[in-house]
């Protein structure tokens, strides 16, 4: 079968239009190199087939498909440290609001008002019937427990703010799982009708990694292109529908799960141990206080009320009247201050714990160690996690992400092509002419 003559001006045109494509999408690639979530395109060229008949050269070549470069298990492998970086940021940073609270060590930490009024006690036991003394451990009194009112009031609102932090996020993921199940919707009308659909694939990709950041999400991808998110074994995403997200059931990462266990664990814990600390105080101080007499020759009163750090307070008829406080031994009189020397040693008796094994400065030092250690625990946990997303996201970029000299290196390729084309065309049209205009003119 003879070929026809313009079949070269076609393998020409394909050429053109095959090598202008690859500059477009070259193009492409350069101007979003530093759109965010972006990822290289690369025009994938296959070869005509040949006309039918024996001997028959190629038609030329055509581009196939716009290839996505992207590597699955890198992307969930980044995603699954997006959680694990998420949840650790999370608690470090309800940690390090928790040392602020404590404001440790410093003079206005609840463990210099705790000596300053150990302090007070002492000199007090060396002149019991100075009123200036008396006033004093009233002051310092007064002080310790508005100390502790006032952690105990900023731990219930450093809660309070973690569940506003909460139902934020989850009103975020909700809205991103929307988002998602609408490019769901674009990507698969955008393949059923042939558009190259990219970078509706690379916005959606985009918002899974900043999914993960807030929850631990599981990724599968259906054959028609959409994807399907869980969250857990909850289904977040299924195609087109997206379900709403509460904070029941367990997480396995994220800012979520990072928040959770610091509003119902973490915070709960040193709540607990400050309620404990201030009821021994109480119990202790008041035991004491009770075995001695006031300046009236009566029995000592609690000195203490309340139930825990929250309402913790010096009785309301020693602050009245600081005569009221039962400085001396019953039976000394009331001008004896040893009853107020034996609640200035308080301080150093071993009265924490079931059998008692800490005192009270023992115990409230442990409690800020392990906030510390907690603390730093999650900070280097932070750090390990984002340092292995930093090498992840490089082995991303490696394979994703565009490059500037590769870029123009394959805009030089494409264009030489482009130009050999262009000139097949010029190659063709100067054999047409000779056949055309010149053929059988020979011996006119």
């Amino acid at each position: 079968m003879l070929r026809s003559s313009f079949t070269g001006l076609e393998t020409a045109r394909r050429a053109l239009f095959a090598q202008r494509m690859a500059i477009d999408v070259t193009g492409h690639n350069i101007a979003n190199s530093n759109t965010p979530g972006y990822r290289r395109q690369r025009a994938e060229m296959a070869a005509t087939p040949p006309a039918p008949g024996p001997m028959q050269p190629g038609t030329g070549v055509k581009v196939a498909t716009i290839e996505r470069m992207r590597d699955h298990f890198v992307d969930m492998q980044i995603r699954h440290s997006r959680a694990s970086l998420g949840r650790f940021e999370a608690r470090n940073d309800c940690l390090e609001q928790l040392q602020e609270i404590f404001k440790e060590p410093s003079e206005i930490g609840l463990s210099a008002m705790m000596d300053r009024f150990w302090i007070a006690w002492q000199e007090l036991s060396g002149g019991a019937t100075d009123p200036g003394r008396r006033t004093a451990v009233i002051q310092e009194a007064t002080t310790l427990a508005s100390a502790f009112g006032l952690i105990s009031r900023q731990l219930k609102e450093a809660s309070d703010d973690i569940q506003v932090n909460i139902d934020s996020l989850v009103h975020s993921v909700n809205a991103t799982a929307e988002s998602i199940a609408r490019l769901n919707r674009e990507i698969v009308r955008g393949g059923v009708v042939g558009e190259n659909v990219s970078d509706l694939m690379d916005q959606r990709d985009l918002l899974l990694d900043q999914l993960a950041r807030d929850v631990n999400v599981t990724v599968v991808e259906t054959p028609e292109g959409q994807v399907n998110v869980s969250v857990g074994s909850r289904l977040l995403v299924s195609g087109v529908t997206a379900f709403q997200m509460d904070v029941s059931g367990a997480f396995a990462g994220g800012r979520i799960q990072g928040l959770l266990e610091a509003k119902n664990e973490i915070v709960p814990s040193y709540q607990e141990k400050l309620d404990q600390l201030a009821q021994a105080l109480m119990e202790k101080v008041n035991e004491q206080h009770s075995a001695g007499v006031d300046m009236y020759g009566s029995a000592g009163l609690d000195f203490f009320t309340g139930t825990g750090a929250a309402d913790l307070a010096v009785g309301y008829a020693l602050k009245s009247d600081s005569n009221r406080i039962a400085a001396s031994q019953s039976a000394t009189g009331p001008g004896d201050g040893s009853n107020a020397l034996a609640i200035a040693q308080l301080k150093d008796a071993l009265t924490m714990g079931s059998p008692p094994t800490a005192s009270f400065r023992d115990f409230y030092g442990s409690v800020i160690t392990e906030l510390g250690l907690e603390t730093q625990e999650s900070s280097r946990a932070a750090d390990v996690y984002n340092g292995v997303l930093e090498q992840q996201q490089m082995r991303r970029d490696a394979v994703s992400g565009v490059s500037i000299d590769e870029e123009l290196m394959q805009l030089i390729r494409y264009q030489a092509a482009y130009d050999a084309a262009s000139r097949l065309v010029s190659v063709v049209d100067e054999m047409l002419d000779t056949l055309i205009n010149r053929t059988g003119i020979v011996g006119r």
